[in-house]
Order: C-alpha cells, then sequence, then structure tokens
C-alpha cells in the first residue's frame, strides 16, 4: 500500500525492504506529500499498466486522459500536482536514477516499464531544485527496479482478457561469486486489441479500434569490488519497440528505443559518504501517419507522414553525498546531455500522394551544477537549502522543405543558435514539535527548457492542426507550499498541504485559425477544422489544496483515500488576450481517490476508484469533458507461497470517460469496462 515517507520518520502501512541508490530519491526537502507505492501494491494493483496504477495519485495525469495502451505516444507526457498537463511533460520520470523521458520529445513510453519489476515508485509533486535538472520543473516520479534492490528472484506471469490479447513476462535476478557478481534480466509482450475511441453514437465507417503492441527486454550485470564492500559497477541495456493503430486504417505509429548505461556507485550508508557516477546513452526511433477525416466519418485521407523521427542522446551524471559533522547532510553533483534529433516528414496530400517533404531539427546541450544542505538544527527542526546552476544551448535549428516530385527548394530556413543560463534555488525547513506532528514549508524557483518536439515538430489530432515554434522561451516557476502530516496512531496518518505556482512562459497549444479555406501555414483546413501554434502563455497561476489519508484498520485491511483541488487561471496571455481569465485546459478542478486492500487466509482483494470532475479539452474553454467515475478491483488466490491466480475488471460500471472534445463535437471516450485473467509464479 502507499506510504507517506519525511525525515523524522516513516509511517509503513506494509512491510517492504528498499535499498535504493541513496540519490534515486533525493530531494532538499520532504515535501508535506510524498507518496511511495510499494512493489506488492503494483503487483496486485488492478489496472495492467503502470501509468493505469499511478492514476489512484490524485495528481498525477497524463496529457489526455487516455491510458497508455491506446494513447498517441505524444500525449504520454507527465505532470504532478496539476502544475497542467504537456505532452511533452513538467515531471521527471526516472528509473534507477536515469531520466527516461523521451530525449526528443519529452513523452513517456509508459508499456516499457513492468510494473512486476519494480520494488517501488516514489511520487515527489513539488518543484525547485533537485540533481535531476530543469525536466523537474513539475516534481519527479523515481521507479526503483527489483534488479538493483532484490536477489535472489524469478517470476514468469502471463494474462488475457477482452481487450487484452495477451500479457507475459519473464524476470530474474541472480547472485553468484558469494555476492560479487548479480546477472539480471527481464522480457515482456504486450498485446493489446483494444476499444473504439470515438463514441458509439458518432462512430462512421472508418472507426475501428485503438490497440498496441510492445516487447521489451532489460539485461545487466552488477559488479561488486569486494565481499560485502561499498562499491559496485553495473552494465546495463535495454530495448524496447511498439506498434499502435489509432482506430482508423490510415493511422498508425510505431517506435522503438535503444539505452545503455554504466554506473559506478558507493554507498556505505546516511552517516558516511555516498558516490554515484552514470554514463548513458539512448537512441529512439518514432513514425506517425495522421489523416483527414470527412465530416460524416466515412472517409479518410493521409494528412501528414512522419514517416522518420530520429533522436540520440549522450548523457553524464555526477552525484555526491557526504556529511559535514553531525548537523549538515551536503549534497553536490553535475550532469551533462547532449541531444540530437530531426523530423522527416511528407505533408500537402493532393489527389493521391503527398507533394512536399519538409526535415526540421536541431541539437540541444545542457550543463547544470548543483549544491544543497540539509541542516539539522535540532532534534525537531531542519532546514533545507541548494542553488543550482544550469546552461542550455539550442544549436543547429533548420527548417529544409522541397518539392517531391521536382526536388525543387521551397524553404530553407536556418535558426540562430542560442544560449541561456538560469539559476534555480529552494529553501525550506521541517519542524516537528512531536513525535505524532510534522509541520513544512519550501520556497523554490526553477526552469524548463523547450523540447526538440515543441521547438520544431508539427503534428496533426483529428481536424487540429498545430505547429511547431523554433522561437519558444524557456518555462520558468515561482511557488511554494507549506503543509502538516499528523499520525494520530501508529497506523493512521493525515497529511495536508497548500501549495502555488506561478509559471511564466508556458508552453501551450493556441489555437489561431478556423477553418474551412487555406490558412497560411497550416494549409487547407476543413469546416470545424482548427489551426494552433505552440506558444508561450506569459503568465499561469495555480493553487491547490491536497490531502491524504492512510489507515490500516487491522492486518488485513488497509484504506487510503487522497483529494486534490485545483484553481488554475490564465493571468496573461499577449499572443491572445481572449485567454485571460480561463482555465488550463486538460487540468480538473478537483480529483479523488480510495483504494482498499483486504486479506484472508488465501485470498487478496484490491479496489481502486477515482474521481474527476469536469474540465475543458481546448484554452477558450468552450470544449467541455464531463466528469467521471471509474471503479477497478482485482482478486487474487494463493496457493503455497509461490504460485498465484488473478483476475481483474476495470472501470467496473462501464463508466464513459470522454478524452477529447473537437470543435466539430465529436467525443473520443477512454477504456470501457475491461476484463482480465492471469497467472504469476515464483521460482
Amino acid at each position: 500500500m502507499a506510504t507517506l515517507n519525511h525525515a523524522a520518520e516513516t509511517v509503513r502501512l506494509a512491510e517492504v525492504e528498499i535499498q535504493a541508490s541513496p540519490f534515486s530519491n533525493t530531494a532538499l526537502s520532504t515535501p508535506a506529500i510524498e507518496i511511495f507505492l510499494e512493489g506488492e501494491t503494483l503487483r496486485h494493483a488492478p489496472a495492467s499498466s503502470l501509468d493505469g496504477i499511478l492514476r489512484s495519485v490524485p495528481g498525477f495525469r497524463l496529457f489526455r486522459r487516455t491510458d497508455s495502451t491506446t494513447a498517441h505516444p505524444t500525449t504520454q507526457g507527465v505532470s504532478l500536482g496539476n502544475v497542467g498537463p504537456n505532452g511533452a511533460s513538467r515531471s521527471l520520470v526516472l528509473l534507477d536514477g536515469i531520466p527516461m523521458n523521451d530525449p526528443f520529445g519529452g513523452w513517456v513510453a509508459w508499456n516499457r516499464f513492468l510494473p512486476s519489476t519494480l520494488s517501488g515508485v516514489r511520487l515527489v509533486p513539488q518543484a525547485g531544485v533537485s540533481p535531476w535538472g530543469t525536466a523537474s520543473l513539475g516534481g519527479v516520479i523515481a521507479l526503483d527496479s527489483r534488479f538493483l534492490n532484490e536477489a535472489p528472484f524469478a517470476f514468469f506471469e502471463a494474462s488475457a482478457g477482452d481487450r487484452l490479447r495477451q500479457q507475459g513476462a519473464f524476470a530474474f535476478a541472480q547472485d553468484t561469486q558469494s555476492g560479487l557478481t548479480r546477472v539480471f534480466g527481464s522480457v515482456q509482450e504486450t498485446d493489446f486489441a483494444g476499444y473504439p475511441v470515438i463514441r458509439r453514437d458518432q462512430r462512421g465507417p472508418v472507426d475501428g479500434l485503438a490497440s498496441s503492441r510492445a516487447q521489451s527486454f532489460d539485461a545487466g550485470v552488477r559488479q561488486g569490488f569486494a565481499p560485502g564492500g561499498d562499491w559496485h559497477l553495473t552494465l546495463r541495456a535495454q530495448g524496447w519497440q511498439e506498434q499502435r493503430n489509432n482506430a482508423t486504417p490510415l493511422t498508425t505509429n510505431a517506435g522503438n528505443a535503444l539505452d545503455f548505461s554504466a554506473r559506478l556507485n558507493r554507498d556505505a550508508g546516511p552517516k558516511d559518504w555516498a558516490l554515484e557516477s552514470i554514463l548513458f546513452t539512448q537512441q529512439r526511433r518514432f513514425k506517425s501517419l495522421f489523416s483527414s477525416i470527412s465530416s460524416d466519418r466515412t472517409t479518410e485521407k493521409p494528412s501528414l507522414d512522419q514517416y522518420a523521427v530520429p533522436s540520440d542522446s549522450l548523457g553524464f551524471i555526477q552525484r555526491l553525498r557526504f556529511p559535514m559533522g553531525d548537523r549538515h547532510s551536503l549534497g553536490a553533483g553535475l550532469d551533462l546531455r547532449t541531444t540530437d534529433g530531426v523530423t522527416k516528414e511528407r505533408f500537402k496530400y493532393v489527389g493521391t500522394a503527398f507533394t512536399q517533404e519538409r526535415e526540421a531539427g536541431g541539437r540541444q546541450d545542457d550543463a547544470g551544477v548543483y549544491l544543497q544542505d540539509t541542516w539539522t538544527v535540532s532534534s525537531g527542526l531542519q532546514v533545507h537549502g541548494g542553488a543550482r546552476l544550469e546552461w542550455h544551448a539550442d544549436r543547429d535549428g533548420h527548417l529544409q522543405e522541397w518539392d517531391i516530385q521536382s526536388r525543387a527548394s521551397l524553404r530553407n530556413l536556418q535558426y540562430e543558435n542560442s544560449e541561456t543560463v538560469t539559476p534555480h534555488f529552494s529553501l525550506g525547513s521541517q519542524w516537528t514539535p512531536s513525535k505524532r506532528v510534522e509541520w513544512s514549508a519550501i520556497a523554490y524557483a526553477g526552469a524548463r527548457n523547450p523540447t526538440l518536439n515543441e521547438l520544431y515538430r508539427p503534428y496533426r489530432a483529428g481536424d487540429v492542426v498545430t505547429l511547431a515554434n523554433p522561437s519558444l522561451r524557456k518555462e520558468s516557476t515561482v511557488g511554494g507550499e507549506v503543509g502538516v502530516k499528523i499520525n494520530p496512531t501508529d497506523v493512521l496518518a493525515l497529511h495536508v498541504r497548500a501549495f502555488e505556482n506561478r509559471i511564466q512562459d508556458a508552453i501551450a497549444n493556441i489555437n489561431e485559425v478556423r477553418g474551412p479555406g487555406v490558412m497560411g501555414d497550416w494549409g487547407f483546413l476543413p469546416a470545424g477544422g482548427i489551426g494552433a501554434r505552440r506558444e508561450n502563455v506569459d503568465r499561469v497561476d495555480i493553487r491547490g489544496l491536497e490531502a491524504r489519508v492512510e489507515w490500516k484498520l487491522d492486518r488485513r485491511l488497509t484504506v487510503a483515500a487522497g483529494w486534490l483541488g485545483t484553481q488554475s487561471e490564465v493571468r496573461h496571455c499577449a499572443v491572445q488576450r481572449s485567454l485571460e481569465g480561463r482555465e488550463l485546459p486538460q487540468v480538473p478542478s478537483q480529483q479523488a481517490s480510495l483504494q482498499l486492500r483486504g486479506e484472508a487466509d488465501f485470498w487478496r482483494w484490491d479496489i481502486g476508484m477515482r474521481w474527476v470532475s469536469r474540465q475543458f479539452d481546448d484554452d477558450a474553454n468552450q470544449n467541455g469533458l464531463a466528469s467521471y467515475c471509474s471503479t477497478d478491483l482485482r482478486l487474487t488466490r494463493r496457493f503455497g507461497s509461490k504460485t498465484e491466480v488473478f483476475a481483474a475488471v476495470e472501470n467496473l460500471a462501464n463508466a464513459e470517460i470522454q478524452t477529447r472534445r473537437d470543435a466539430n463535437g465529436t467525443i473520443a471516450i477512454g477504456a470501457p469496462r475491461m476484463w482480465s485473467a492471469g497467472v504469476r509464479r515464483e521460482f
């Protein structure tokens, strides 16, 4: 079950041993609400995808309400605390300390993460200075794998259902040479048959099922240098690929990834110094075909063919932690990263073929250094502070367009190189007046640079065409929070936080023109079609109140409930003044969740419920998405200590989850009721 942690003590509602990297979850200040989902909770959750499991946390959001099993990859950007969903992510996802956000677009390939191979997930909905860089503008999601934290283990699992053709995985970790060497690995495949994504009464002949199929592997070796020693070297290779159908005959996409990393770390406990050095490379490939659909949804034709979007990234991370006497613990480090990426695409479909082609992209270089200190003023008071300096450069930005048949050049733009240096800070404190109560407060400032995708790659969703913008400025935020943690008993925890963020130059898709007709760079837009562009919104204010309670009623029954209320407002937008005073799109004003877990003899049941209030799908607040309430259930039967079978139902009441509302009234929907059953065997 989820646990809520703070410096003075840790409230654990289920026993679990985690031996994660001392840096993978490092933060300058422990926020009022920091949620930890342990491996057992992940393995028994009713949802089959990791993002589906994490939706039980209010404030965890992808760009749209759609689950990653059917969502277009570029809409799988993640945010925490309702800082405003963004396809490029405003929160950073780490796997054993390595960033997993796509280097070109910032989105996250959620289907590459197998929940059963994770020992825990920590969600920190807080911005500010950290060892993670600017991508953590809206918090951090830290994934810890079992491979580095547990051994020996081996398991096989398989499941299938009405929408799930099959899902299978095998994973293991084994120590040899008296524990000096650990070999680990996993393989998995998910074949999701899918469901229609347009509401039943609006479907036409072109509408089919949105489906996906993905495979991945993870393999490595960890070598110690002395029996029982503190030093370890880990070499690791990871791969992933997927193919998707986006619910019409023409709209398909595919992607793959290949990652390598080498980690040297030393950890002798919190009272001694620690070091972590990581060198990693990431290769991504992506392609997607978009279409234009007639108003009666009887025909479609290609509109944009992004036939190749390659990107490559090379990075280095150095982290240090060392105590200074009994009262100070210092952290320091640096990170370096370079990314190259382009989009290659065919566009302007005339007759039976595309007539024009383009390439757009560039290179980004990043370097950051940070220093942080935790000062224990007294037994009941801690002060945390730190600073980070970030250097960012955009280089070799370009846009080339040509006629496919004649090869004649139509445009050849070279964008100026640019460099920025951005300071970040964080200052907070924790006061524990008694064993059962802890107050916290923190103020922070941070930033996020636009991705290559936001700068250079256009896209089309239905009849909405969104152009890139090479002139985008970085996002920056100033904010803070105050909170209290109360533990009336050893089995009851109540955590509350109030927060406010002011985001300057928030990157958003702004609607600028409407069809029908030929509209400049957008080309031809049909009736109801919209031409949008990525722009900077000068100022957005987000404030909210969050509460979470966890109660272990007895050894066999645990309850966790959470609520998040948010008020978001566009305060100033020079490019479109009519948006001022509007709410942020894709941000509900309220979210709530309830999880119950019970055990009896050889049986276990897990129930998850979530409610999301009405929200808007567009920046003008004209296209509303209705509220919904969804319930998931999983029943598990153990046979001995190593085998279990299970059955699960998602969206038990078959609630309609509206995920998109187009200007012409077309409504897209999320997953209907789905069931699955499977078996899991430990060896």
